[in-house]
């Protein structure tokens, strides 16, 4: 996992110099707003996704992972809080891996940790990392619009 701004982008030097690219691309690309939907960068290898949300209470959001792709999530608009592992889910309640790249799970091993993001910062999940998106900040459902960056991690081998 990694939480950065998008207007201090100085520490993605860290991350692969080709999810750089990409994250700097949707940046530009959504300089001028567009609506929610999908767009493509590179096919079903990189795209992203813009869309209106809501966040909801911590017991009603489920905890997610993904096979094939890292998953960054730009916050637009709003305050959005993420729970998240450090390890891989012990097991998975719900497998749509194969079809939609997702699974759900409360199968966790170790302590869920938490991070909340405002407009204008971002967080990056990879392959097999546990996160639990769109959950209140502070206990208190709120909308919020946001950019969900979809890159294969084939790109990176």
């Amino acid at each position: 996992m990694f939480v950065g701004s998008t207007s201090h982008l100085t520490f993605t030097h860290c991350l692969s110099p080709k999810l750089t690219a990409v994250i700097a691309e949707v940046l530009q690309r959504i300089a001028s707003p567009l609506e929610d939907g999908r767009y493509d960068l590179q096919g079903d290898s990189a795209f992203f996704l813009v869309m209106s949300d809501h966040t909801q209470l911590l017991a009603h959001r489920k905890s997610e992972c993904h096979r094939r792709y890292l998953d960054v999530q730009l916050l637009l608009e709003g305050t959005e809080t993420f729970g998240y592992g450090i390890l891989p889910f012990a097991g998975l309640d719900e497998d749509y891996l194969g079809e939609k790249d997702l699974a759900f799970s409360e199968q966790l091993q170790g302590e869920e940790r938490f991070v909340t993001i405002r407009a204008g910062e971002f967080i990056v999940f990879y392959p097999g990392e546990p996160h639990r998106p769109l959950v209140a900040a502070y206990d208190d459902p709120a909308p919020v619009r946001k950019v969900v960056i979809k890159v294969d991690k084939a790109l990176f081998e």
